[in-house]
C-alpha cells in the first residue's frame, strides 16, 4: 500500500511547532495527490490548512496508533521519525514515570531528578539471568546482556555511557558497576567487588564538581575495565581517564564549585588530624569561592569526607598516603591565596612574609625564597648569557595558576595509579567488561578547547556506533536469509579527517604551539586559509573573526579560538619544576621526576644569533594536550572495536532539574546529538518492524479467512494472508523465523485489524440488540394475548350465563359428585378385598420362610456352640499347658534366684556373725578385765572405808581422853585461880598477843578453805560435763543396739520368707526331680543358718544387757564417789584421779565398740558379695533351666510336627505369637554399617515404595532404644552423633537432589517425633497408647539431641525449599504471564529490536500453566510418598505459592507489556487453575491461596475501569494487599492492547496516589522472592507400634536382631 493512501480522514499527523517542536493534528479530509494543502484539525480545536511543497509534495509525518505509543522499544513503532520518538519518550517519562527506553541497541535514560525505588538488590536479582527483551528497559538489563554475552561467547564487552553534563552518566555507570559486583560475587575474603565500587566515591571527589547543569558533574572521561576470571567472577579492575578539566582548579563560573574534595577538606578543617594543614572555611580560599556557591543542597561535605577516607582505607591506601594527598590539596588552596603585587607594569613580586606562601612551602617542604622569586620572574637562556626577566602581575598570576593546575593534575593521576594498583590481581584476566563514562556532545554559547576535544571524541564514538549498527543489521539479515541492501547513512569520516588528518586542525594547532610567539589569531588565520570555502564542513561566522564553525554529525558548533594554544601547550616554567623536584616531600618530588620537557620554550627561550629557530622533534610534538588526547582516544577506539559495545545515552529532560518535567526542545537537541535519531533514520530506511510467524499469526488471525485458519502450516498461512492484504511485495520480506516490514506497514495492519474488530463489534451489537428487541416484543405479544383471552372469556360468560342455567349447572355438579363417589367406593372395596387376600397369603409365606430360617439358625447355633466350646476347651488346655510350663519354669527360676540370693545373704550373715562373735569374745575379754579392775578398785574402797572407821574410833578415844584431862584441868584451875588472878595482869599482854595470833591463824585457815571450795566447784563442773558425755555415748550405744536388734528381726523375716519360698519350691519341685536333692540341701543349710543366727542373736542380746548393767552400776558408783569427794578433799582428789583413769578406759572401750561396728559393716559388705556370688550361681541355674526348656519346646515342636503329619485334616492348634520388645540389637562394631546402609546408601527412588512412612527413622530409633535399655551412655551418644553426621553428609553430598532432601526431611521429622513420643514426658505420653508408653526411654534424656535434630531439620527444610524454588522459578513467568491460557484472547503487541537479543535461544522449552501444575504435582506426590507430615507439606506449598506470587508480581512491575486488561484475565484464569489444584490435593487449609491475594488484586486492577473518582476509591479499598508504590506503578505501566482500551490518565493516577498517601505500607516496589516463612515442625505421634515393624531384607541390615 502506498504511503500517501494512509492520509485519510481521522488519521493523525505531526506538524512542526516552534514551542513544542512537534504538535499533533487530525486529518479532516482525505488527501488527494493533486492537492497542495492538507486539511487538519489541531488538538485545541483550531482548523488548519497545512501547505505542502509544490515540488517535493512532502507530507507531514503520520502519527502512530495509540496502541503503539509508549512502547519499550522505539523501533517497535510503525512510523519511525523524530516526532514519534519524541512523543513516545514523553508519554513514557511524564505519564508512565518510566525513565528507560530502548532505541534499537541504545538504552535511552532520561534523568528523573528524583530518587526512584528501582535499583535495589531485589531488582538486580529480578534482572539477573533474564533475556534483555523480556523485561522493561533498565540499565541492569544492559549490564546483564553484557555479562551474559561475555560468559557465553568469552568475548570482552563494553558499556558506553554518554550524555551531556547533568544527564546522569556517572550514576548510570555506577549502577552498571554495582550490578556486576552483585551478580558476580566471588565469596573470597579479598572483597574485590567492594574495592571496585569503592573507587567511585574517590574519583567523584577528585574529579567531579558542581556546575550550572549538574551538582555532581564529571569533569573527566573514565573507562573502567572490570576483569573476570574463568568462573566469571570479579578479580580486579583498571581505570583509564581522559581530559581532566584542570582549569576548574583555578577558575569557576558563577554558581559553580571547584572539585568536591576541596570543600570536603574545608568542612573537616576542625578535625584533629587536619589541624596542621592550617585550613579555614571554603569561602576564605580564592580557588573555592569564585563561583559564590559554597554548598550543595542535600549534600553534607563533612560526611562525604568521612566516606572518602573510608574508601581510601578500603582500597588499601594507608593513612600516611591519605595525609600526603590532603597536604597537597591544602597546599593548592593556600597557593591560590598567595598574593602577587604589581610593582610596575612589567614587574611583580611576592612578599616573603605572606602566611599562605609559608604554609604552602611548609606543607610541600620547599624553599619559600625560590617560589616567591620564580613566580614573578623567568629565565631566558641565550647563546652568550642567561637573563632573568621579571614578569608583570597578570603573567605571574597565570604562572601561579599553572603551577596549581599542574600539581593537581599530577595528584589526580597519582591517585588513579594507586587505585589501579590496589585493584590489580595476580595472574591473567580471562575476560573484561569496560564501562565508559564520557562526556556527550556539547555546544554552549562560548565553546573552547575542551568542547572541541569532547566533540572530537564523540565524532569517533559516533563513527564506531554507526559501524556497529550496520554490522548488527547485516547479521540479522543474513541470519534470516534476506538479501542485504545498501542503506544511505551519514558518514562522519570527513569531519574526523578535518580534525585529525595530516595538516588537520590538531596538526595546525601543534605547529602554532611550536613558535614561542605563537598566537591564537595566527592559528585561526591558518585555518581560514586552508579550509574556508574549501571544506564544506568548515565555516567562518559572519559577525566574528575570532571563531570558526565545524559541522558535526549532531549540529554546527562555533568555537572561539581564544585560549586554544595556551590550553594545548599546558605550559609551566622549568624553574618552578626544579623547585618541586628538590622537595623533600616524596610524593610531590615523584610527580616531576620522570617528567619530560613539555615543549621547547617551557623551560626557557633559547636564541641563537643569525640562525633559524630549532625545529622540535616529533617526540616533543606528542607532548601537547591535543596529541595526548588523540593518542588516548585512538587506544580507546582500538579497545572498543575489540569488544562488543552496548550503548547508554543519558538525556537531560530540563535545565531547571525539576522531577519528571519534559522540555521537548532540550530533549530533541540531545537526541540529535547522541545519535538516537540517526539510529531511527537508519532503521526506517530498511525493515524496522519485525515479527515472528507465531506472533503475527496470534495477532492478526482475525484478518484470516476460514480456509486460511484451517491450514496446518502457520508460516504458509502468514505468507498467504500478507500477500492478500499487502499487494506490494517490497513492503515486507519473509525470513526464516521472522517477517520484516517497511515503516508504516504494521500501522496499516493495525488499522485493518481495528476495522475488522470494529466491524465485528458492530455485527455483534446489531445482532444482540435485535435479539433483545425481538425477545422484548415476544414477551409483550404473549402478555397481550393472555390479557385478550381473559377479557374475552369474561365478556362471554357475562353474555351467556343466567339464574336457571346456574341452578342446573350446580345440580349437575352435585349429581356428578355423588355418582363418581359411589363408583370410586365400589372400586376401592374390590381393591381392598383383593389386597387383604394377597397380603394374607404373602405374610403367611413370608412367616413360614422366616420360621424355617430361624429353625436352621437355631440348629446352626447349637452346633456352633458345641464346636466353639470344644475348640475353646482345646485351646484353653493347650494354652494352660503352655502357661503352666512357662509359669513353672519362671517360678523355678525365681525361686532358684531367691534361694541363691538368700544363700548368699545367709553366707554373708554367717560371716558377719562369725566376725561379730570373734569381736564379741574379744570384747568379753576386755569386759572381764574391766570387771577385775572394778573389783580391785572396790576392794581398795573397802579398805579405805575400814581405815576411815578406825580413824574415827581413834578420834573418839582422843576426845574422851581430852575430856578427862579437861576435868583434871578444871580442878587444877580452881586451885590455881588465885594464882591466875595474881598473874592476870601479867598475862593480859600475853593473852592479847595469843588472841591476835589465833585470829590470824583462823583467817589463814578460812582463806585456804575458800580456795579449796572454789577448786572443788571447778573440778565438779568438769566432772559433770564428762558424765554428760558418757551419758551421750551410752545413748548412742543403746541406739546401735536397737538397730542391731532390728537387723536381726529383718533377718528373721527374710528367713521366714525363704521358708515360705522353699515350701512353694518344694511343692513345685516335684515336676523336676533333678533338683530335689539340691532343694533339701538348701533347706538343711538354711535351717543350720537359722539356728546359728538365733544363737548368735541371743548371745549378742545377753552381752549387750550385761554391758548395759555394768555401765549403769559404774555410773552409780561414780555418783557415790562424787558425793564422798564433796565431803573430803583428800579422798576426792584420790578418787578423782581414779575416775579419770576409768574415763580413759571407757573411751578406749567406746573406740573398741566403734571398731566392732565397723567390723560389722565390713561383714555386711562381705554378705552382699556373697549374695552377688549366689545370684551369679542362680543365673547359671537359670541358664540351665532355659536350656532344658528349649529342649522341651524343641521336643514339643517335633511331636507337634509328627501330629500335624498324622492329622492333616485336623484343625491346627494356634501357636502363641512371639512377643517383641520393639528394639533392635546391634553390635557396637556394626554401627558404621548401620549408618551406611540406612542413611548413606539409602536410595529414595524405588526403595521407598515398599516401605512404611519413616521406616529408616523407626529403625534408627529402635536401635536407640536398645542402647537406652543397656544403659550404655557411650553407645547411645555415639549412635546419635553418627545418625546426625550421616544425615548431614547425605544432605551435603546431594544438595540439589529434591527426592533425597524430601526423603530425609521426612525421616528427620519422624525421628524427632519418635524421640518426643517415647521420651517419657507427660506432654507427649498423653498421645500414646498404654502399650506404647511401655516402650518409653528409661535411662537417658535426649532433649539436647532433639534440639540438634530440630536445627538439622530446619537446615534441610531451607535447602529443600531452595531446590523446589530453583526447579519451579523458570516456569513461573512463562506459565503465569507469557503463555495464553485463554484461547482467543491474545495480548501480543508489536515488538522492537530487543526481541532479537542475542541472549535468546531458539530452542528453549515453552512453559505453560500446565508445566507449573505438573511440577507442583511432582513435588506434592514425592512428599506424600516419602510420608512427610501433612502440616509440613502445607507449609512447603504455601512457600511455593508465595514464590509464584512474588516472581509474577515482580515481573509485572518490571514489564510494561504485561500490564493490560487481557493479561489480567489470563492471570485470573491461571490463579483459578492453582486454586483448583489446591482443592484437588485437599490443601485449602495451607493458607497458600492467601499468599496469592496481591496477585489476584493486581489481576483485578488490570481489568477494572480506571477513569472516575468512584473507580479510584474502589481501587484503594480493594487493593489492600498492594502498597501505594505498587498500585501507582501498575497504573503508570498500564498499556492498552487494542484501540478500544484507554490509557490511564495521569490525573487519575494522581487521584489514587493522593488517596493512598495516608496508608501505611512498605515503600519497596519489589516483593522479596527470597523471603522464607517461619517453619514449625508439628508433633505427630506415630500410630505404628514398634513391636510389629518388619525390617525388609532389601535394606541389607541382617546384622540387626529383633529383641
Amino acid at each position: 500500500m502506498a504511503l500517501a493512501e494512509l492520509y485519510t480522514k481521522f488519521n493523525r499527523v505531526w506538524i512542526p511547532d516552534p514551542e513544542d517542536v512537534w504538535k499533533s493534528a487530525e486529518i479532516t479530509k482525505d488527501y488527494k495527490p493533486e492537492e497542495n494543502v492538507l486539511d487538519l484539525l489541531l488538538e485545541d480545536g483550531t482548523e488548519l490548512k497545512y501547505p505542502l511543497d509544490s515540488v517535493t509534495k512532502d507530507l507531514p509525518h503520520l502519527r502512530n496508533p495509540d496502541i503503539l505509543v509508549g512502547e519499550n522499544d522505539l523501533t517497535a513503532l510503525s512510523y519511525l521519525h523524530e516526532p514519534a520518538v519524541l512523543h513516545n519518550l514523553k508519554v513514557r517519562f511524564v505519564e508512565s514515570k518510566i525513565i528507560y527506553t530502548y532505541c534499537g541497541i541504545i538504552l535511552v535514560a532520561i534523568n528523573p531528578y528524583k530518587q526512584l525505588p528501582i535499583y535495589g538488590d531485589a531488582i538486580i536479582h529480578a534482572y539477573s539471568g533474564q533475556n534483555m527483551g523480556d523485561m522493561d528497559p533498565h540499565i541492569f538489563a544492559v549490564a546483564e546482556e553484557a555479562y551474559k554475552q561475555m560468559a557465553r561467547n568469552n568475548k570482552n564487552q563494553s558499556i558506553i555511557v554518554s550524555g551531556e553534563s547533568g544527564a546522569g552518566k556517572t550514576v548510570s555507570a555506577r549502577y552498571a558497576m554495582r550490578y556486576f559486583a552483585t551478580v558476580s560475587k566471588s565469596g573470597s575474603k579479598t572483597h574485590v567487588e567492594d574495592k571496585v565500587l569503592a573507587s567511585n566515591p574517590i574519583t567523584e571527589a577528585i574529579g567531579n564538581a558542581k556546575t550550572t547543569r549538574n551538582d555532581n558533574s564529571s569533569r573527566f572521561g573514565k573507562y573502567t575495565e572490570i576483569s573476570f576470571d574463568r568462573r566469571y567472577q570479579i578479580i580486579g579492575a583498571n581505570m583509564r581517564t581522559y581530559l581532566l578539566e584542570k582549569s576548574r582548579v583555578v577558575f569557576q563560573s558563577e554558581n559553580e564549585r571547584n572539585y568536591h574534595i576541596f570543600y570536603q577538606l574545608c568542612a573537616s578543617a576542625n578535625q584533629p588530624e587536619f589541624k596542621n594543614l592550617k585550613l579555614v572555611s571554603a569561602d576564605e580560599f580564592r580557588y573555592t569561592c569564585m563561583g559564590g556557591k559554597m554548598c550543595i543542597d542535600g549534600v553534607d561535605d563533612r560526611a562525604d569526607m568521612i566516606e572518602t577516607q573510608r574508601t581510601f582505607s578500603l582500597l588499601g591506601l594507608k593513612e600516611d598516603f591519605q595525609m600526603d594527598v590532603f597536604k597537597v590539596l591544602a597546599a593548592v588552596l593556600h597557593l591560590g591565596n598567595v598574593e602577587i603585587k604589581g610593582i610596575s607594569d612589567d614587574r611583580s613580586s611576592v612578599n616573603l612574609s605572606d602566611k599562605h606562601l609559608a604554609v604552602f612551602c611548609g606543607l610541600l617542604n620547599i624553599s619559600p625564597d625560590g617560589v616567591s622569586r620564580w613566580l614573578c620572574n623567568r629565565k631566558i637562556i641565550t647563546a652568550s648569557e642567561t637573563v632573568v626577566k621579571p614578569m608583570p602581575k597578570l603573567r605571574a598570576i597565570n604562572a601561579r595558576d599553572a603551577l596549581a593546575k599542574q600539581i593537581y593534575a599530577h595528584l589526580f593521576n597519582c591517585i588513579i595509579d594507586r587505585i589501579n594498583k590496589s585493584l590489580q590481581f595476580p595472574g591473567k584476566k580471562h575476560t573484561f567488561i569496560g564501562v565508559l563514562d564520557i562526556y556527550g556532545f556539547e555546544t554552549f554559547e562560548t565553546n573552547s578547547f575542551e568542547q572541541f576535544c569532547i566533540n572530537y571524541a564523540n565524532e569517533k564514538l559516533q563513527q564506531q556506533f554507526n559501524l556497529h549498527v550496520f554490522k548488527l543489521e547485516q547479521e540479522e539479515y543474513m541470519k534470516e536469509d534476506i538479501p542485504w541492501m545498501l542503506i544511505d547513512f551519514y558518514d562522519n569520516q570527513p569531519v574526523i579527517d578535518l580534525i585529525e588528518a595530516k595538516m588537520g586542525i590538531l596538526d595546525l594547532l601543534d605547529e602554532e604551539c611550536l613558535f614561542p610567539q605563537g598566537k591564537d589569531e595566527n592559528w585561526l588565520q591558518k585555518l581560514y586559509n586552508n579550509y574556508l570555502n574549501k571544506n564544506p564542513l568548515f565555516e567562518k561566522p559572519r559577525m566574528s573573526n575570532q571563531s570558526f564553525v565545524i559541522q558535526h554529525f549532531a549540529d554546527k558548533v562555533e568555537y572561539r579560538c581564544h585560549g586554544f594554544l595556551e590550553k594545548n601547550r599546558d605550559s609551566m616554567y622549568e624553574e618552578l619544576i626544579n623547585i618541586l623536584k628538590a622537595s623533600k616531600f616524596d610524593l610531590l618530588a615523584n610527580f616531576f621526576q620522570e617528567e619530560e620537557p613539555t615543549f621547547p620554550f617551557s623551560k626557557s627561550i633559547n636564541f641563537k644569533a643569525a640562525t633559524p629557530g630549532i625545529k622540535p622533534s616529533n617526540k616533543q610534538l606528542r607532548t601537547t594536550v591535543g596529541n595526548k588526547f588523540r593518542s588516548s582516544l585512538y587506544l580507546l577506539m582500538e579497545t572498543l572495536n575489540a569488544t562488543t559495545p552496548h550503548y547508554v545515552r543519558c538525556i537531560k529532560p530540563n535545565d531547571e532539574k525539576l522531577p519528571f518535567e519534559y522540555d521537548s526542545k532540550r530533549v530533541v537537541q540531545q537526541l540529535r546529538a547522541c545519535g538516537v535519531l540517526e539510529t531511527i533514520r537508519i532503521s526506517a530506511q530498511s525493515y524496522p518492524s519485525r515479527w515472528t510467524y507465531t506472533e503475527f499469526y496470534s495477532r492478526y488471525s482475525i484478518l484470516m479467512t476460514q480456509q486460511e485458519v484451517t491450514l496446518n502450516d502457520k508460516k504458509q498461512t502468514c505468507k498467504t494472508v500478507l500477500q492478500r492484504l499487502i499487494h506490494d511485495s517490497n513492503q515486507y520480506k519473509f525470513g526464516r523465523t521472522k517477517i520484516f516490514f517497511r515503516a508504516g506497514q504494521v500501522a496499516y495492519l493495525e488499522k485493518l485489524r481495528s476495522d475488522r474488530l470494529r466491524g465485528a463489534c458492530i455485527t455483534i451489537q446489531k445482532n444482540l440488540r435485535g435479539w433483545t428487541q425481538r425477545k422484548k416484543y415476544l414477551r409483550m405479544r404473549e402478555a397481550a394475548i393472555i390479557i385478550q383471552q381473559y377479557v374475552r372469556g369474561k365478556r362471554a360468560i357475562r353474555q351467556t350465563v343466567s339464574a336457571a342455567t346456574l341452578k342446573q349447572g350446580w345440580a349437575a355438579i352435585v349429581i356428578q359428585k355423588h355418582c363418581r363417589g359411589f363408583l370410586v367406593r365400589r372400586v376401592w372395596q374390590l381393591i381392598q378385598v383383593a389386597t387383604v387376600t394377597i397380603q394374607a397369603f404373602a405374610r403367611g409365606w413370608l412367616a413360614r420362610i422366616r420360621f424355617k430360617k430361624i429353625l436352621q439358625e437355631h440348629k446352626a447355633t447349637i452346633l456352633q456352640k458345641h464346636t466353639r466350646a470344644w475348640l475353646a476347651r482345646r485351646r484353653f488346655q493347650s494354652i494352660r499347658r503352655v502357661v503352666l510350663n512357662v509359669q513353672l519354669s519362671y517360678r523355678v527360676q525365681r525361686l532358684q534366684k531367691k534361694l541363691e540370693d538368700q544363700n548368699k545373704e545367709n553366707h554373708g550373715l554367717l560371716e558377719r556373725l562369725t566376725g561379730l562373735a570373734s569381736a564379741h569374745s574379744h570384747d568379753v575379754d576386755k569386759l572381764q578385765k574391766l570387771e577385775a579392775t572394778l573389783k580391785k578398785s572396790t576392794a581398795q574402797k573397802m579398805m579405805f572405808e575400814e581405815d576411815l572407821k578406825k580413824h574415827k574410833e581413834e578420834t573418839k578415844q582422843v576426845i574422851t581422853q581430852l575430856q578427862t584431862h579437861n576435868a583434871i584441868l578444871t580442878e587444877e584451875k580452881l586451885k590455881l585461880e588465885k594464882k591466875l588472878q595474881e598473874k592476870t595482869q601479867e598475862m593480859k599482854d600475853n593473852v592479847d598477843d595469843i588472841r591476835k595470833k589465833l585470829f590470824e591463824d583462823l583467817a589463814g585457815v578460812e582463806r585456804e578453805r575458800k580456795i579449796l571450795e572454789n577448786g572443788f566447784e571447778i573440778q565438779k563442773d568438769d566432772y559433770e560435763k564428762q558424765i554428760e558425755a558418757l551419758k551421750e555415748e551410752m545413748k548412742c550405744l543403746r541406739e546401735e543396739k536397737i538397730q542391731l536388734q532390728q537387723q536381726v528381726q529383718e533377718e528373721f523375716l527374710i528367713n521366714d520368707g525363704l521358708k515360705q519360698d522353699i515350701a512353694q519350691l518344694t511343692n513345685q519341685a516335684k515336676a523336676i526331680p533333678q533338683y530335689k536333692q539340691q532343694i533339701s540341701e538348701l533347706q538343711r543349710k538354711n535351717q543350720e543358718l537359722d539356728n546359728r543366727l538365733k544363737d548368735q542373736a541371743i548371745e549378742l542380746r545377753g552381752n549387750m544387757e550385761v554391758i548395759a548393767c555394768e555401765l549403769r552400776n559404774t555410773l552409780e558408783e561414780e555418783g557415790s564417789q562424787r558425793r564422798i569427794l564433796e565431803l573430803q578433799k583428800e579422798t576426792y582428789e584420790k578418787e578423782m584421779q581414779e575416775l579419770k583413769e576409768k574415763v580413759a578406759e571407757k573411751q578406749d572401750e567406746n573406740d573398741q565398740l566403734q571398731k566392732q561396728f565397723q567390723a560389722e559393716s565390713q561383714a555386711k559388705n562381705k554378705l552382699r558379695q556373697e549374695a552377688s556370688r549366689l545370684i551369679a550361681e542362680n543365673m547359671d541355674f537359670e541358664e540351665q533351666v532355659d536350656m532344658k526348656d528349649r529342649l522341651i519346646k524343641k521336643l514339643q515342636n517335633q511331636i507337634q510336627a509328627f501330629r500335624t503329619i498324622e492329622k492333616v485334616n485336623q484343625v491346627q492348634e494356634p501357636v502363641a505369637p512371639k512377643e517383641y520388645l520393639g528394639m533392635l540389637e546391634y553390635k557396637k562394631d556394626d554401627e558404621s554399617r548401620l549408618i551406611k546402609n540406612i542413611i548413606l546408601d539409602m536410595k529414595p527412588r524405588g526403595v521407598v515404595v515398599n516401605m512404611i512412612p519413616g521406616l529408616p527413622a523407626h529403625i534408627l530409633f529402635m536401635c536407640v532404644r536398645h542402647a537406652d535399655y543397656l544403659n550404655d551412655a557411650d553407645q547411645l551418644k555415639s549412635l546419635m552423633n553418627s545418625i546426625i553426621n550421616g544425615i548431614k553428609q547425605v544432605i551435603q553430598d546431594h544438595p540439589e537432589d529434591f527426592e533425597t532432601l524430601s526423603f530425609w526431611l521426612s525421616n528427620t521429622c519422624h525421628l524427632l517425633n519418635c524421640l518426643k513420643q517415647y521420651s517419657g514426658e507427660e506432654e507427649f505420653m498423653k498421645y500414646n497408647s498404654p502399650h506404647q508408653n511401655k516402650n518409653c526411654l528409661k535411662n537417658f534424656d535426649l532433649s539436647e539431641h532433639r534440639q540438634i535434630l530440630s536445627d538439622l531439620a530446619i537446615r534441610i527444610y531451607q535447602q529443600f525449599i531452595n531446590v523446589m524454588e530453583s526447579g519451579i522459578q523458570p516456569m513461573i513467568v512463562p506459565g503465569m504471564l507469557e503463555h495464553e491460557s485463554l484461547q482467543g484472547i491474545s495480548s501480543m503487541k508489536p515488538t522492537g529490536f530487543r526481541k532479537r537479543s542475542t541472549s535468546i535461544y531458539e530452542d528453549t522449552e515453552v512453559y505453560t500453566i500446565s508445566s507449573i501444575l505438573q511440577q507442583l504435582g511432582y513435588f506434592y506426590s514425592t512428599m506424600c510418598q516419602h510420608g512427610m507430615d501433612p502440616e509440613l507439606i502445607k507449609q512447603a506449598v504455601k512457600q511455593l505459592f508465595y514464590l509464584i506470587t512474588a516472581v509474577t508480581l515482580n515481573s509485572i512491575f518490571l514489564r510494561k507489556d504485561m500490564c493490560s486488561c487481557r493479561k489480567g484475565m489470563q492471570i485470573r484464569c491461571n490463579i483459578s487453575y492453582l486454586e483448583e489444584w489446591l482443592k484437588e490435593k485437599n490443601l485449602q487449609g495451607s493458607c497458600a491461596i492467601d499468599t496469592m491475594e496481591p496477585l489476584s488484586q493486581t489481576a483485578w486492577l488490570l481489568q477494572v475501569n480506571k477513569s472516575t473518582d468512584e473507580d479510584a476509591k474502589e481501587i484503594c479499598e480493594r487493593c489492600s494487599g498492594l502498597s501505594a508504590v505498587q498500585v501507582v506503578k501498575i497504573l503508570n505501566s498500564y498499556t492498552p492492547i487494542d484501540d478500544f482500551e484507554k490509557r490511564v490518565a495521569p490525573s487519575f493516577v494522581r487521584k489514587v496516589q493522593s488517596i493512598l498517601q495516608g496508608n501505611e505500607g512498605s515503600a519497596q516496589l519489589m516483593l522479596d522472592s527470597k523471603y522464607l516463612f517461619q517453619v514449625t515442625f508439628p508433633f505427630s505421634p506415630s500410630p505404628q507400634a514398634l513391636e510389629v515393624i518388619q525390617v525388609p531384607s532389601s535394606l541389607k541390615v541382617g546384622f540387626l536382631t529383633r529383641i
